[in-house]
């Protein structure tokens, strides 16, 4: 048995107190709740009228998805990440770029993957105003110039993470089911495995597998994003930063006051559920 072996068998993928640090037990009001996500929220206990989550259940399922999502990429499975909720965006591009996988941090263009000729247009329009940005637009009134370079910004924001898309993903890693309920559902029709992040707000149903966490923190986000793409890079060959790792090797960023409340709140800062 091999030292990494030995120690996945020895030590949990991540420890309670980096998912508590994490905030990644906070749920939503207990008003705003789905009832079929009971199994995974500690009974007769709530944090100022918010749901608890079994943080044990958040480690197991954790590292069930890591098993998954390692199995697949070790087939050549293609995966596309999905955050465009503020406090997702980061963490989510910052997986998929160092797995070489799609993403999509922005606003989720409808028919990305059901009707994926008109986004690949889409993405020949960007790659033919590229070309003219590098002959600084020669032949065009600098109005016009700077209409195409703003045009331009816009594509990138949107197709940048898509652009190499030469094939429909066979897996889509989701940051918040609710947040991108499009995303799933087209994912859903092409068939398409869907894993991610089941808040107490969350419909277990609408994902092939699911974590239970809180999908409102930067850090719980951060934790759960890098995790999975551990899983990724592992197959790969390349080196993983959270998943198995001795505890003083797993660095949660510091996201500031605002970001802290968001743990504490389960919800972006003054903003009521």
């Amino acid at each position: 048995m091999t030292q990494q072996k030995e120690k996945e068998t020895k030590q949990p993928i991540v420890s309670k107190e980096k998912l508590l640090e994490a905030g990644a037990y906070f749920g939503h009001k207990a008003s705003n709740w789905n009832p079929k996500m009971k199994d995974f929220i500690v009974p007769h206990k709530k944090n100022r009228g918010s749901h608890i989550i079994d943080i044990t259940k958040t480690q197991k399922y954790l590292e069930f998805a890591y098993s998954l999502v390692n199995k697949l990429a070790s087939r050549n499975a293609q995966f596309i990440f999905v955050g465009t909720k503020k406090q997702a965006r980061a963490a989510v591009k910052e997986a998929a770029e160092r797995t070489n996988s799609l993403y999509v941090t922005e606003r989720w263009l409808g028919g990305t993957l059901t009707n994926n000729s008109t986004i690949m247009s889409r993405v020949k329009k960007m790659e033919e105003l590229e070309a003219k940005a590098k002959g600084e637009f020669k032949g065009y009134t600098k109005k016009e110039a700077l209409d195409k370079m703003r045009e331009l910004e816009k594509l990138h924001k949107n197709l940048d993470g898509i652009r190499n898309m030469k094939r429909l993903p066979q897996v889509m890693i989701v940051a918040d089911p609710n947040e991108d309920a499009i995303a799933v559902k087209e994912a859903k029709r092409k068939k398409i495995k869907v894993i991610g992040i089941l808040d107490t707000n969350s419909d277990p149903d609408s994902l092939d597998f699911g974590i239970p966490a809180n999908d409102d923190s930067a850090k719980s986000i951060t934790l759960i994003m890098t995790v999975l793409a551990d899983a990724i890079a592992k197959a790969q060959g390349k080196p993983q930063l959270f998943a198995y790792q001795d505890e003083e090797k797993v660095v949660l960023p510091d996201f500031g006051k605002k970001a802290n409340a968001e743990v504490e709140n389960n919800q972006p800062a003054n903003e009521s559920k």
